[in-house]
């Protein structure tokens, strides 16, 4: 553990409570992508299969379990509780162009051709593009309220922060692991546009993130 990893630990888990408060003190889960939130919980489900057959610390099980129940409870909120409030109309984006190739590309890439490998490559795989349709979405409705934003923010941070972290391990261990590598720098991209718009105009005063020509 070093201060990176812990620091992308923070971001990441500081970004799905932002998201959960959200829904649950608005009553209303306008804006988000239910398809975003259901991919997560589907990237959670997989990677941590894991906390039935090992343990390696209780820091490392607490925060599994905590990822878990705030993904779940996240849909639960915008599929049931809230539904009412849920844009399907706007939340439009085709996630099996996601599942396939990356249920296919988790069977040809691998670094150990078994169910929980493969499952946890799947996992790594499908958390790059997990994020697509909600910024497909803020790009087809035109705007995004600032605390949908901050959420996207931290969450775009804690994978900044986690490829620092796999730097730091490379120098210091020589460790590289080149499928969450790859995957994380992909994932970064796409928020490469988004972190811009949010410091010149969310972190300037402004209530909604307006893009420049809505889709």
């Amino acid at each position: 553990m070093n201060v990176f990893r812990l620091l992308g630990d923070v971001s990441h888990l500081v970004a799905i409570i932002i998201l959960f408060l959200k829904i649950f003190r608005s009553k209303s889960c306008a804006g988000i992508s239910g398809k975003s939130q259901v991919l997560f919980a589907l990237v959670f489900t997989t990677r941590y299969l894991d906390l039935f057959t090992s343990f390696i610390s209780i820091y490392n099980t607490v925060m599994k379990v905590v990822f878990l129940v705030l993904s779940y409870a996240t849909v639960y909120l915008i599929y049931l509780r809230f539904r009412s409030s849920y844009d399907s109309e706007s939340d439009t984006f085709r996630v099996e162009f996601l599942l396939v190739p990356v249920a296919g590309l988790s069977f040809l890439e691998n670094y150990d051709f078994t169910p929980i490998e493969i499952l946890w490559t799947f996992s790594i795989y499908l958390e790059s593009v997990a994020i697509l349709p909600q910024l497909f979405m803020i790009t087809k409705t035109g705007e995004a309220e600032s605390i949908t934003t901050h959420y996207l923010f931290f969450l775009g941070l804690y994978r900044a922060l986690y490829l620092a972290n796999w730097v730091w391990r490379y120098h210091t261990e020589g460790f590289f692991d080149q499928i969450a590598v790859v995957s994380g720098v992909v994932q970064t991209i796409f928020y490469c546009d988004f972190f811009y718009l949010y410091v010149t105009k969310v972190l300037k005063g402004n209530s909604k993130l307006t893009l420049p020509m809505p889709v």
